[in-house]
């Protein structure tokens, strides 16, 4: 079937995709912020409901998946500090590392507070097809006003975490 209608997304339709595309996308509250969420799929996507109900449990359980993201990235720049390093000391100028800094004492960053600094910018949930990666991606993102950079946190959709890779 290349079109579904679906209680979350409504009509899911993939029969007129040349490539890899978003068919769905909306915002979700995540706290104060909303965070931009994507559906993707492809021209050989067949999306069924039971994929469909996985991917929306993932906006609806969003909350939960940020807080298992939140503790790979902790542990992700507890082995590797570059990249908290990398924005101290491009961004020094920044309101949010000035704070940081000041509040760190004299010490280095602490990785708690950097992680609590990030955004979560967006979500990315790929039909099953399109693929070998992990199909939900949450991109993290320090001062995303002064900085390309991001920690993708890539997860099933049951939530298990499987990488965090830097990307720009």
């Amino acid at each position: 079937m290349k079109a579904i209608e679906h209680a979350f997304f409504g009509r899911v339709e993939t029969s007129a995709l040349d490539g890899a595309d978003v068919v769905w996308e909306s915002t979700s509250r995540l706290g104060e912020g909303e965070v931009e969420v994507q559906l993707w799929a492809g021209p050989s996507s067949e999306p069924d409901a039971e994929e469909l109900d996985a991917c929306a449990a993932c906006v609806t359980g969003l909350s939960a998946l940020d807080t298992a993201a939140r503790t790979a990235l902790r542990t992700y720049l507890h082995e590797d500090r570059y990249f908290i390093d990398f924005h101290v000391e491009e961004l020094e100028d920044s309101e949010t590392v000035v704070r940081l800094v000041r509040d760190a004492a004299d010490e280095a960053v602490g990785v708690d507070s950097f992680v609590a600094a990030m955004r979560l910018s967006s979500v990315g949930l790929w039909l099953s097809d399109l693929s070998d990666e992990p199909p939900v991606i949450l991109d993290y993102m320090f001062d995303p006003d002064l900085s390309d950079q991001i920690l993708a946190v890539k997860l099933t959709r049951d939530g298990t975490v499987v990488s965090v890779d830097w990307e720009s």
